[in-house]
């Protein structure tokens, strides 16, 4: 048999404490290897490693404050991405202002009206334009005037009366286009059932006793027209009636509950036909002083005229304010789409005065202050610089300039400038923040009419001349032979039809610019200031994500070259050619242009863009 091996097990003799520690001490170092739970749990509840595991768990909470923190103070501080649909209709838009009866006839009876209008919408729209304004056109008295309202509820039926009005609104909405009518809210016809009522004796105890201004102790204020402000009434011996404007157009008393509610029935009237807006007429005059008392005379007068007087008591009262929010209360209740409230403040009224339209003492006013444009001949650089910089030095935060190039009491701006500084301030008032307000027939530059005596108080004024549509009679707005009023002496040479042939015409050129205004850019950027003196205006419109805009104007008689690349961070260098107002100066679409050294012809203006590049904080 094999022998079979023994394999003898003897224990291993224990180690000796020592040489356990220092084979836990030897394994990687750790002093804690072989330990039990609870032994650990022991060491670990030692205020050493309490300590620590606390300041540990403080500079994690600390640093998810501090990281909390960080992020709320970017989303503060850095400038707010805007919405592309951000701004309202009225803002996006631009308005233009028709004069009815001298536009389009529609029936051959030589006066303009509603349906003419309508039959223009395709070329309104194709303008670029979205809001049509429309002069006063509410039943009068047949006196000659636009403010002889017998009933501020009923459309005339010389212009095709409430019928005409309703085809001609939907039909405008129908190619997204708004209508805006003029409220007057100052005064009535002598003739209107509101007035005869305020005389008769039978209603001198009724509501319409103090429907209008009465006084047995008139005051020394004037008519803007002439004379007296103060007319007797053979119903009330005795008694005289306030007429800022005309004798036969008295003035209502806004300070009775019952005119005030009669007027915003008037307005609720018109939203009820979906009416987009209205704009205030006179607004400056809609309140007098409570205890009639005689205006002081400005210390350099001599005569005894209008102008001789500090119309502090018949003029720009603290009361329109109150007026204007009640009127914005009513419109805005209406949801169903926004409206929008216009208003003509005094036209020698200082900035600081007419930006308390847009609301005071913490109430909505109106939306849109209309100054009438009052240049002289000879305005350059400075005169549009202060023109300017007063809306916008003085705008209230989160409000919206006008830019009015011309309207119905006016002169025409071709009559006193030159087409290249009509397309410079065109291309001015198209690409800053704010609403332009173009006036019938300016788009293809028409003038005053030559023959056509100037007058106040009448209809017939010279910068209501017939539209100038084609070369035919009396410029294709009408096909009578008796038009109420004359056209331009130039309408067979500058009229649409001629002006849509060519692509440098002053009318492709503000299609241009409705165009270019429809960028987001010009819609809702900010508006930077850069190189502003005695000669230029310029700026920067950026919007984050989208092209950043230079628009550069020499208003001067000179050509000027100026560094715009160091005016404004944002601005490049080289920079990609947009649209010219045209001159002397060419530019090539295919060509960088050189912000740095850019020379601008006499009164020419041009925009350039570039890239968009990211903001840094």
């Amino acid at each position: 048999m094999p022998e079979i091996s023994t394999i003898s097990y003897a224990p291993e003799k224990p180690s000796s404490p020592e040489s356990i520690d220092v084979k836990l001490s030897d394994n990687n170092g750790s002093p804690f290897r072989g330990m039990g739970k609870d032994e650990l749990l022991v060491h670990s509840s030692k205020p050493f490693w309490r300590r620590l595991r606390m300041i540990c768990i403080s500079i994690i909470l600390l640093g998810w404050l501090a990281l909390i923190i960080t992020v709320v103070a970017l989303v503060l501080v850095y400038p707010k991405c805007k919405s592309p649909d951000s701004r309202s209709w009225w803002q996006n838009e631009v308005i233009y202002r028709i004069y009815v009866r001298s536009y389009k006839d529609s029936d051959g009876n030589g006066e303009g009206d509603l349906d003419g209008v309508a039959s223009k919408l395709d070329y309104i729209k194709d303008l670029g334009v979205g809001v049509i304004s429309l002069s006063p056109d509410y039943e009068d008295d047949g006196t000659d005037g636009d403010f002889h309202i017998k009933n501020h509820m009923k459309i005339a039926g010389s212009v095709g009366g409430d019928d005409a009005l309703q085809r001609l609104i939907t039909q405008a909405h129908g190619k997204g286009l708004k209508v805006i009518l003029d409220f007057v809210p100052s005064q009535t016809s002598d003739q209107s059932d509101w007035f005869k009522w305020s005389q008769e004796a039978r209603f001198r105890n009724d509501t319409y006793r103090n429907f209008y201004v009465w006084t047995n102790t008139p005051t020394n204020w004037k008519s803007m027209y002439g004379g007296g402000a103060w007319n007797t009434s053979s119903e009330r011996s005795g008694e005289y009636y306030l007429h800022q404007f005309l004798h036969n157009q008295p003035d209502l008393n806004l300070r009775s509950p019952q005119v005030k509610e009669k007027l915003n029935e008037i307005l609720t009237h018109w939203l009820n036909k979906s009416v987009d807006g209205f704009y205030i007429r006179n607004s400056a005059y809609l309140f007098t002083d409570y205890d009639l008392r005689d205006e002081p005379k400005v210390p350099s007068a001599v005569g005894d005229e209008y102008s001789d007087y500090d119309h502090m008591y018949t003029k720009n009262l603290p009361e329109i304010y109150d007026m204007f929010a009640r009127w914005r209360t009513t419109t805005d209740a209406y949801t169903d789409k926004y409206r929008v409230l216009m208003a003509d403040p005094d036209p020698m009224s200082n900035n600081v005065e007419m930006m308390k339209y847009y609301g005071h003492f913490q109430r909505d006013g109106v939306h849109l202050p209309v100054k009438r444009r009052q240049f002289p001949t000879d305005c350059g650089g400075q005169c549009i610089r202060e023109y300017v910089n007063g809306w916008m030095d003085n705008l209230p935060s989160g409000r919206w300039p006008t830019w009015s190039l011309g309207d119905e009491m006016t002169k025409r701006f071709a009559t006193n400038h030159s087409e290249s500084f009509i397309r410079c301030f065109a291309m001015l008032s198209m690409t800053l923040p704010g609403t332009p307000i173009l006036y019938y027939g300016d788009e293809i530059n028409m003038v005053d009419l030559s023959n056509q005596p100037s007058s106040s108080t009448s209809r017939n004024q010279p910068m209501r001349g017939l539209m100038q549509w084609d070369n035919t009679p009396n410029g294709g707005f009408t096909n009578g032979t008796s038009p109420w009023i004359s056209v331009g002496a130039d309408y067979q040479t500058n009229n649409v039809k001629n002006q849509s042939a060519k692509g440098d015409s002053l009318m492709s050129f503000f299609k241009n610019l409705t165009t270019l205004r429809s960028d987001d850019t010009f819609r809702i950027g900010d508006y930077y200031p850069t190189v502003v003196d005695d000669a230029v205006f310029s700026f920067v419109r950026e919007f984050d994500g989208k092209k950043g805009y230079l628009v550069a104007i020499n208003f001067a008689n000179t050509a000027q070259s100026r560094d715009y690349a160091k005016a404004h961070s944002t601005i490049q260098s080289k920079a990609s050619f947009e649209l010219t107002t045209g001159g002397s100066e060419s530019f090539d679409a295919d060509t960088d242009v050189d912000t740095s050294s850019l020379t601008l012809g006499p009164q020419q203006g041009v925009v350039v863009s570039w890239d968009y590049v990211a903001k840094e904080l």
